[in-house]
């Protein structure tokens, strides 16, 4: 057996030549599957987590100028409904509290969430590709698929965030809740039940696309079709979405 291609299952599932960092982004915008093959060729995963983090950085640079702590923080208070469990005094003591570490929690946030969440979705992912799809993919294949697939969101969504938060004139709502795309646009928060609201807020477009995304990505990278794929990527979605509402009917 040739020995310079033996390996080449294992460490590349797919083979297409490279392409630049502006053809990967075009490419997963309009025709995904034809663009994760020359990703995975090269998964050099840290190129969109550097980039998804510095968007990162520069949104929350921008937003936290603009934004009051103290009215964002007892907004939060409120929608969670534990405004009602405390008498103004508590109210403002939390809020000293809370309003103090606002600007630090936002900072950490913004730096940390993207290496946890690819690190963690790229395991859990690999997990499944390997066991139950036997597919021949390396962690570093997983970690591609993951960071491409939330940096192209990333880099749509935050343009979109915050042309609607602009637009409304009102910085102190959770950006994560600017752009309503989700079943949970029809209801009313403050009268819905919890887990009802947070089932309703998942099924929305965006989860939808980066479900598609992925799907897409491990479909090439275990050289199956976007369905076969997608049946492992939505079970763990929907696994996670059960987490949710039932921490929100206990809580």
């Amino acid at each position: 057996m040739d020995q310079a291609t033996a390996p080449s299952a294992v460490a590349s599932p797919v083979a297409a030549p490279p392409h630049s960092f502006v053809q990967h982004l075009v490419g997963l915008l309009f025709s995904p599957r034809e663009e994760f093959p020359s990703i995975l060729t090269r998964p050099r995963f840290w190129i969109p987590l550097v980039a998804w983090m510095a968007l990162g950085i520069a949104f929350t640079a921008f937003w936290i100028q603009k934004v009051e702590p103290r009215e964002f923080m007892r907004n939060q208070i409120q929608e969670s409904g534990r405004a009602d469990k405390m008498d103004p005094a508590q109210l403002e003591q939390v809020l000293d509290t809370q309003t103090g570490m606002f600007k630090p929690f936002a900072w950490a946030s913004t730096v940390l969430a993207p290496p946890i969440l690819t690190l963690l979705v790229a395991a859990v992912y690999l997990f499944v590709f390997r066991f139950f799809y036997e597919g021949e993919l390396t962690m570093a294949h997983s970690l591609a698929v993951v960071a491409w697939s939330f940096f192209t969101l990333a880099l749509v969504t935050t343009p979109l965030i915050l042309l609607v938060l602009s637009l409304k004139g009102e910085w102190n709502v959770n950006p994560q809740d600017a752009v309503q795309a989700s079943v949970a646009m029809l209801l009313d928060r403050q009268t819905t039940s919890k887990p009802l609201y947070v089932l309703a807020s998942s099924f929305d477009l965006f989860s939808f696309w980066i479900m598609w995304l992925l799907s897409t990505g491990y479909g090439v990278a275990t050289r199956r079709t976007t369905g076969s794929a997608a049946v492992g990527v939505v079970s763990v979605w929907a696994v996670y979405v059960l987490g949710k509402v039932a921490l929100a009917a206990i809580f």
